[in-house]
Parts: C-alpha cells; sequence; structure tokens
C-alpha cells in the first residue's frame, strides 16, 4: 500500500468521520491474519529463516506459541523468505502414517497442501518463488513473499517418537538463509494494532488477485501508514471504535453458522478463504493455520446454552452409538483447551496429563455394540470410565474434534456427531 495523500483527511464531516470508522473495522478484520502471522513468526522462527524447526514432543499445557495446537502430531516449521531467490522443499518417502506439509501464505491461506493422497507415500520436492518472479512451470509462485510451511508427522504413543524424529529429520530446505525479519509491530492499544496491520500490509502482504481496488479505496481514505500517523484525535477515535466493532464481528462469526447437533461445522472455504475475510480473521483468532476440509474437518462443541465453552465444575459427557465413532481415514481425536479472556485456546494442566482422547488413546473402552462413552469434566468420573476420561480445569473449556481425511459423510451430514450432554 503505497502512502496516500491525507491531507484531506485532517477536517472532516461527520459523515465522513463515520466512512473512515467503517472502513477501518473493515481492513482491521482484513489485515489482522497477517498480524497474527507476523506475531507466530517472531514466536516460531528461530535464528534464521529457511530452515526447520522441529518439535520433538507432543504440545502439552505448557504449549503457548500457536493458538489450539493438537496433542496427534509433531508439528515440523519453516518460515521461508522468498525475497532473495527460490527455496526448494524435499521431504522423504514415508509408508506407514499420516504426514502432511502445508505452505500458508501471510493471510493464512493454504496455497499449498501435501498429504498421503497427493505424495503417494513417495519422496519429492515443492520449489517456491516470490509473488513478482515468474514460474517456469516447474516453480509455484507464491501470494506473498514470506510464507509458513508446516508439516504435521502422525504420532500414536511415546514409543514411535524415534520413528516421527527419523521422519522430520528427512525433511530439507535449499536456499539462501536469512535473518529473521523485524519483529512484529509492538502494540499497546486497538489504534498501535490497526498502525501494526498497515504496515505489515504495505511491506509484506501485497494485494491478492482481485484485491487491488479494494486497498486502493483503503489508501485514498488515508489509512495508510503516513495517513494514520497524523491521524487527528476524532479520527482516532473513530478508528478504535471501528476496531472495536470489528473484534465484535469476529468474535461472533463462528456463531452465525447454526449448530447442528451440538457442534459448528467447518465451512467450505476453510484453510482457503478467498474473499470471506471475516472468516478467515475469526480462524486465526483461535486456529491459526487450519488445513483445508479436504485434509482436515475441525468440529467445535457448543453447549446447550448456546456458548461455545463449558463450565469446567460440572461434568458431561460425549456418547459415539452403534454406528461407531467419528469416520476418518487418517484418524481423530477431541481435545479439550481452557478457554482465554482473548478467545485463545490451550491445553491446560490435569492430573492425567491427558489433552485429548481418539482412536489411538491407549485404553480406550468400547461396548459390545460399537458404541463409545468419553467422560469430559473436573471430576474423576470413577475407576470403570477413567480410561475414557478427558479431564478439564480452569473457569472454562472448549472441546474441538478433529478428523483427519474426514470420510464425505462426515461433512455432507450423513454422519452427525452427537451432542456434549451434562451428567447430572
Amino acid at each position: 500500500m503505497g502512502l496516500a495523500s491525507v491531507g484531506a483527511c485532517t477536517s472532516i464531516s461527520s459523515n465522513d468521520l463515520a466512512s473512515f470508522e467503517a472502513a477501518c473495522g473493515d481492513l482491521y478484520i482484513y489485515g489482522l491474519p497477517v498480524l497474527e502471522m507476523a506475531r507466530a513468526r517472531q514466536r516460531t522462527i528461530g535464528s534464521a529463516a529457511n530452515q526447520w524447526r522441529h518439535v520433538r514432543r507432543l504440545a502439552d499445557a505448557s504449549s503457548r506459541r500457536v493458538t489450539t495446537p493438537n496433542n496427534d502430531t509433531l508439528y515440523s516449521s519453516a518460515w521461508l523468505d522468498l525475497r532473495k531467490g527460490p527455496v526448494e522443499l524435499t521431504y522423504p518417502q514415508v509408508l506407514d502414517r499420516y504426514v502432511s506439509i502445508a505452505i500458508l501464505d501471510m493471510f493464512t491461506n493454504n496455497f499449498v497442501v501435501l498429504g498421503p493422497g497427493q505424495t503417494l507415500g513417495q519422496s519429492g520436492r515443492v520449489r517456491l518463488v516470490a509473488p513478482n518472479e515468474r514460474s517456469s512451470g516447474h516453480e509455484i509462485v507464491a501470494p506473498t513473499p514470506w510464507v509458513w510451511a508446516q508439516v504435521r508427522t502422525l504420532v500414536s504413543g511415546p514409543d514411535e517418537l524415534g520413528v516421527a524424529h527419523q521422519i522430520q529429520d528427512g525433511l530439507r530446505i535449499v536456499g539462501t538463509q536469512s535473518p529473521p525479519p523485524d519483529p512484529a509491530p509492538a502494540t499497546v492499544d486497538d489504534f498501535e494494532e490497526l498502525q501494526a496491520i498497515v504496515g505489515l500490509l504495505a511491506a509484506e502482504a501485497p494485494p491478492l488477485s482481485g484485491e487491488h481496488q479494494l486497498r486502493a479505496r483503503w489508501e485514498r481514505g488515508g489509512i495508510t501508514p503516513l495517513g494514520l500517523a497524523v491521524a487527528t484525535a476524532s479520527q482516532r477515535g473513530a478508528a478504535v471504535r471501528g476496531i472495536q466493532d470489528a473484534r465484535k464481528r469476529i468474535a461472533e462469526r463462528l456463531a452465525v453458522s447454526a449448530p447442528i447437533s451440538g457442534w459448528i461445522y467447518p465451512e467450505a472455504g476453510l484453510g482457503d478463504f478467498r474473499t470471506d475475510y471475516l472468516y478467515r480473521a475469526s480462524i486465526a483468532t483461535w486456529g491459526l493455520g487450519a488445513l483445508p476440509l479436504r485434509e482436515a474437518a475441525y468440529f467445535r462443541a457448543v453447549a446447550q446454552d448456546g456458548q461455545t465453552t463449558f463450565p469446567a465444575n460440572k461434568s458431561f459427557m460425549l456418547r459415539f452409538g452403534p454406528e461407531g465413532a467419528p469416520p476418518a481415514k487418517a484418524f481423530w481425536s477431541l481435545s479439550l483447551y481452557e478457554a482465554q479472556e482473548d478467545g485463545r485456546l490451550f491445553f491446560a494442566q490435569n492430573s492425567l496429563g491427558r489433552y485429548a482422547v481418539g482412536d489411538r488413546t491407549p485404553g480406550l473402552f468400547t461396548e459390545a455394540d460399537g458404541s463409545l462413552t468419553i467422560w469430559i469434566g473436573s471430576r474423576d468420573p470413577g475407576e470403570g470410565r477413567r480410561s475414557n476420561w478427558l479431564p478439564a480445569s480452569g473457569a472454562r473449556f472448549a472441546l474441538v474434534l478433529r478428523a483427519y481425511n474426514p470420510d464425505p459423510s462426515l461433512l455432507n451430514g450423513r454422519y452427525l456427531l452427537p451432542r456434549v450432554e451434562e451428567v447430572r
């Protein structure tokens, strides 16, 4: 975003001020994912770009770098800087477990996803170039000059960590190593957060296809780095009101979809949001880096009062009937998170050190008719049920069910997840 003239914005009518307020709110929604990505990059990049950083253990209550982590896979992460030339990723042959490679632009869109269905267990490579470069047919032109590569490697238990580490060690990056970028802008209030977003859009998030006119309108309205730097007190107040309204819209976005049998189902645009900027912003705040539906489906439970969190001092149950657990070709899991005031979700410390229950949970008890009951809450459900217990702690918690390589029946409604019920 170039610098626009802001002289006309220093004395504006109430109607213009209202337009400025609305535009600031819209831009905040549009650009918030870029700021969340920059913050994640600062936390996870390490000493240099274009090199893998491997997480060698499964996420637990101490994992607070990225919201809503999973407890099923090991992560390998690399922030790729394409500004100084192409970067090539190579991956090893993997035959016996789920491994996926996802590459996200700074807007959180997955523009490359390689799962078992694409790699067919074979080794291979991906070569990336910056947005201003041309592809010779062998490269992929990235939408932004910085991208985030994430590899998820399934681990079914501690005895499999060694094999998973070997897979991680087989990942390679060929490209010019560059130092980390400047830290994500520090913000202490709403207006500074808007300034940070606008600066990042100008520096490292060029307009995607079809967005040039949208971005130009904000420029003409003075929402540029220079325009915000000289904003009047009335403009700053209007911008803050727009941001606060935008935050409400982001928080309400997931609740717009009517729950189905007590669950919010993912939308078709998950992980490749196109122009649904509000959905993109809402996912960035609670599930940064979510995969598209063909690779993984995420479902969030809704309490009977309509909230997406549950009180930890009560007990609940989730019973899958004789038709069985969620149909997924790779795996499924139900994770419990402590809900933060800002909407982020993290695992919470509990007596069992158990953060998820799924198809690989040791000792999981299934009834003779195929039904399966998961007991949820802070109170121990007792000896006969403890193997199926998902412990809760804190004030309120959220439940997220994941299905990797989901069966179509889980997405088209032929298989419905059962409601989470309170145990009285």
